[in-house]
């Protein structure tokens, strides 16, 4: 299984968050994705090793690399991109294998 985990820094949260959020929830129901989850960062108390500077976190599951891909050239993900990409300062990406 694949775990593809997407972090986004927003140059206005208070004015895109919401919008942004869901587009991940549309992304996030393309039919290769087995299942996924969007939130923001969670209230837990700091400590160092912890980064909430992040303004929303995506994680959306795949049986397979092929899947995955599929994924990413999935008209929903690519006009995702095309309609909030202006939005983001930052977007880090995390996939692994479990």
């Amino acid at each position: 299984m694949i775990v593809h985990q997407v972090f986004f820094w927003l140059h206005q949260p208070d004015k895109d968050l919401t919008a942004v959020m869901e587009g991940c929830k549309k992304i996030g129901s393309v039919s290769t994705a087995k299942d996924f989850s969007v939130g923001i960062p969670a209230k837990t108390p700091k400590r160092e090793v912890i980064d909430d500077s992040y303004h929303i976190a995506l994680t959306v599951y795949f049986d397979s690399i092929s899947d995955h891909d599929v994924y990413q050239e999935h008209p929903d993900h690519l006009q995702f991109i095309q309609d909030h990409k202006a939005k983001w300062a930052k977007v880090q990406v995390y996939d692994f294998e479990i």
